[in-house]
């Protein structure tokens, strides 16, 4: 028997979901490289903007009259003169505009260079426009990563013949062409292959920092372990001490007098040495946590307000007054399919963001709650801070970014930059997601969207 016409729609319902979830998915990664290498590129843009800007300008005088040239294009030229002007202003940017820098960066990029370039040297054709297509290449080069290179150099390549196929009188001098290209392309293949060197060089490196965060980490553990049955073990003897102590008092012996707040500083000091223990063990297994692949870490179920139990008893508060400040909702649990310590340092990672922050504003509560749902189950960690700029909070999970205090992309680092990477990372190889809003000088939340273990939602 056929199938219903009306059924098809709905069994073609998973496949589109899948579709526009992998073009999302690239289109988020895209957008990622984009601002990777425009981050990269951020110290050198006021100079690139200066610079582009004035020589446009400058350079007519030099080709229409110095040594002219068989084309110009004064208003071409003033309009993508413009262009990099923003790039000059760029510290005086406010900061909702920033958000928007990948974006513009790439715009004024790709007019400026392969399409006002390579209109001009298809209209002209000589030496010097042929050298000057050829150095815009290598630049485009330096300034990109391959992906993004060929994307900017192929659309404004694009551009610049198909405003040339309209132009009048548009003459394509095709042997001087034909001639240049496969120069071009042994310039492009010779880029790129510099390039991927590169990419293995950074890769080496990183990979000799995380061996040797390694072993730091494993020769810090040794002398934390000391410390911590030296502090154990003056705990366990300093009651036997203090009793021969009185009593030898008691007997008229000459002893020291030991006065009672001494006694409580020595107590609190050995607080203090397993707490400092307890704390920097913690913070090595979340560095090493965060660095490594997630992997196929296996799950198990679990249930919410257990995870976030331990992780509230078991974060290194570094004072009674940080444990004070942080309330747990009543009521609220589910179960989910997951790894234990992924979620603990999950919330490790967000409680110390949020702790960091309101210290930081000198104001702040934060709250966490368990939220059962039939469309999803959360945990939220939600903190009365200071918020989060809105050109910081779309880059906030990438790998290795940390956001500077100033605007002008230099400041106080406040991390490594790897904390919610790994947190974004953990929750999508157990199913879920984060996700983050915030109000600048309001408060920040951060949700963490847990499947229904019965769902098999898994991507």
């Amino acid at each position: 028997m056929s199938p219903h016409p009306e059924d098809k729609p709905v069994e073609r319902r998973p496949f589109v979901k899948m579709q526009l979830w992998l073009l999302f998915r690239a289109m988020a990664r895209f957008e990622t490289t984009m601002f990777l290498r425009t981050r990269y590129s951020q110290p050198k843009m006021v100079a690139i903007g200066v610079v582009g800007s004035f020589c446009l300008a400058v350079y007519y005088p030099v080709w229409a009259y110095l040594f002219p040239q068989p084309y110009e294009n004064l208003p071409m030229r003033l309009i993508c003169s413009a262009t990099f002007i923003p790039l000059a202003l760029l510290p005086w940017w406010p900061r909702r505009l920033r958000t928007h820098l990948p974006t513009y960066w790439y715009f004024a990029m790709t007019v400026a260079m392969p399409f006002f370039v390579g209109y001009m040297t298809l209209r002209n054709a000589t030496p010097a426009w042929l050298m000057t297509h050829m150095a815009c290449v290598m630049l485009l080069m330096m300034l990109f990563d391959i992906a993004s290179f060929l994307l900017v150099f192929t659309l404004g390549s694009l551009m610049a013949a198909l405003v040339f196929a309209l132009s009048p009188e548009a003459h394509l001098h095709t042997r001087t062409m034909l001639e240049y290209v496969p120069l071009l392309l042994f310039a492009m293949v010779g880029g790129a292959t510099c390039t991927v060197s590169s990419n293995v060089a950074d890769q080496s490196r990183i990979d000799a920092l995380t061996a040797a965060s390694n072993n730091i980490a494993h020769e810090l553990r040794t002398p934390l372990g000391s410390l911590r049955i030296a502090a154990r073990a003056v705990a366990r003897f300093m009651p036997d001490l203090l009793r021969s102590h009185r009593l030898a008092e008691s007997e008229g012996l000459p002893v020291p007098e030991i006065r009672e707040q001494n006694l409580h500083a020595l107590e609190r000091s050995i607080g203090v040495m397993e707490r400092e223990v307890t704390y920097a063990n913690t913070i090595i297994d979340m560095l090493l946590l965060s660095a490594r692949p997630i992997g196929e870490v296996p799950l198990v179920p679990l249930t919410a307000r257990e995870c976030v139990e331990q992780a509230l008893r078991r974060f290194p508060y570094g004072s009674r007054a940080e444990r004070e400040r942080i309330t747990l909702a009543p009521g609220g649990d589910f179960a989910l399919v997951g790894e234990e310590t992924l979620v603990v340092h999950i919330l490790f990672n967000l409680l110390r963001n949020a702790l960091f922050h309101t210290d930081r504003a000198g104001k702040g509560e934060i709250r966490v709650y368990i939220e059962p749902d039939d469309d999803g189950n959360r945990i939220r960690v939600h903190d009365t801070g200071p918020g989060i700029p809105p050109d910081v909070l779309p880059r906030i999970f990438n790998r290795f970014y940390s956001y500077a205090s100033h605007s002008a992309g230099t400041g106080t680092v406040t991390g490594l930059g790897i904390g919610l990477a790994f947190c974004r990372a953990a929750m999508e190889h157990m199913g879920g997601s984060i996700v983050c809003r915030t109000n600048l000088g309001e408060f920040t939340e951060f949700t963490l969207t847990f499947p229904h273990p019965h769902s098999g939602d898994r991507q």
